[in-house]
């Protein structure tokens, strides 16, 4: 046989191996990129219904806070009367 035609097995396990190495690697990192990704998006979805839930919860409290007295329930009904 020449040496064209010889196949070493054990080098092309090697080459092969090594591909598929590489490959595994890149689609790792790519998954942990796509994780980093995510975990960000999510962090900034919590904060933003945070924020939000502060802002109705100091509303609530605003609305619960307004004096329902006899002088405020006719100034109210005063100015339905205008409207």
């Amino acid at each position: 046989m020449s040496k064209k035609e010889e196949f070493d097995v054990d080098e092309e396990l090697k080459k092969i191996s090594r591909k598929t190495n590489v490959t595994a690697i890149k689609s790792q990192r790519s998954f942990e990129n796509q994780i980093k990704k995510l975990d960000v998006e999510i962090d900034n979805v919590i904060n933003n219904k945070l924020r939000q839930f502060d802002v109705d919860l100091k509303l609530r409290s605003d609305y619960l806070s307004i004096d329902y007295s006899d002088p405020t329930v006719k100034k109210i009904r005063e100015k339905l009367k205008r409207i």
